[in-house]
């Protein structure tokens, strides 16, 4: 059995997903990270954006997923520029050959609807697999038997565990990112707060997902993720259950308003100016007024 787990960013899977990939990896199960972007621009200092921090970038990854039990030959990188992954017909294309080599059974990838962390390369990560899951299964040589959305406000899905040790120290391992994780580890803790105790069971965390095809629980108190077919089957006491999201908790999603409302800010959602580069003669400079002149008009 293939998961895939896709990402806009280097840094997006450890914060909501770490858990279950660990837990998939050492269950044995083929798991493997499918990052669109190299994180180009994911600080604001002129002599590192671009090549020189997509290197970086890339090596804080594979050093975050080694933590998750994930080897560096399961991390796969496509040539999409930070900042620039747009729902076209051609992000379309390139994202299904590249569901066609690595041929998943399940999928998961960011909200497209219901974010609480709205940054538009993830948005439209997760438009693109919703398309692609929805209208586009007769293009692909295997098709996709699920389809999980992370960072989500809208949960049907809950993974819980109690040590969140291993996460924070994965999600530790992108420095780079260092102005923005010293802000978010604050709250690393109290978004995976189980809310959900009462249905869930004694867990201190719970890692939240949306399922788009139907989860189904048989009479035996065991949980099924599963396709056409039974994708994995976990007991109880692998600590899975599925339920409906009116049970979520008020407060968790006040919580997750408030992170809505702020992702929506100018700062998190750049136009043209943030992907200014000063060294305009460069090949990657290039690159980018090009994208900017389509996607960023001025």
């Amino acid at each position: 059995m293939i998961f895939l787990f896709v990402s806009a960013h280097p840094d997006d899977l450890e914060f909501s997903c770490a858990n279950l990939i660990r837990y998939l990896a050492q269950k044995g199960h083929e798991v493997k990270i499918l990052c669109l972007t190299k994180g180009e621009f994911g600080i604001f200092d002129q002599d590192w954006i671009g090549p020189r921090l997509a290197r970086i970038r890339v090596q804080e990854l594979q050093k975050a997923a080694k933590i998750n039990a994930i080897p560096p030959e399961k991390i796969f990188f496509g040539e999409f520029i930070d900042g620039f992954l747009k729902f076209t017909s051609e992000s379309v294309s390139e994202i299904i050959s590249w569901l066609n080599r690595l041929q998943p059974d399940i999928v998961f990838a960011p909200e497209a609807f219901y974010a609480y962390y709205f940054q538009t390369d993830h948005i439209n990560c997760g438009k693109i697999m919703y398309y692609i899951f929805q209208s586009c299964q007769d293009r692909l040589l295997k098709p996709i038997r699920s389809l999980f959305f992370y960072n989500t406000l809208n949960p049907n899905f809950w993974w819980p565990f109690n040590d969140s040790t291993l996460g924070k120290q994965s999600f530790l391992q992108h420095r780079s990112q260092w102005w923005f994780i010293r802000w978010i580890m604050l709250f690393y803790s109290l978004d995976k707060v189980n809310f959900w105790w009462k249905r869930l069971g004694p867990w201190k965390y719970a890692e939240r997902y949306r399922r788009i095809s139907k989860i189904s629980v048989v009479h035996n108190n065991t949980a099924e993720i599963s396709g056409d077919d039974t994708l994995i089957k976990i007991t109880n006491s692998d600590s899975m259950d599925s339920m409906n999201s009116n049970n979520s908790s008020i407060g968790s999603m006040i919580f997750n308003r408030i992170l809505s409302l702020i992702s929506h800010l100018p700062a998190f959602n750049p136009t043209r100016e943030r992907y200014k580069v000063e060294k305009a003669s460069s090949e990657f400079a290039q690159k980018i007024e090009k994208l900017c002149d389509r996607f960023y008009p001025e």
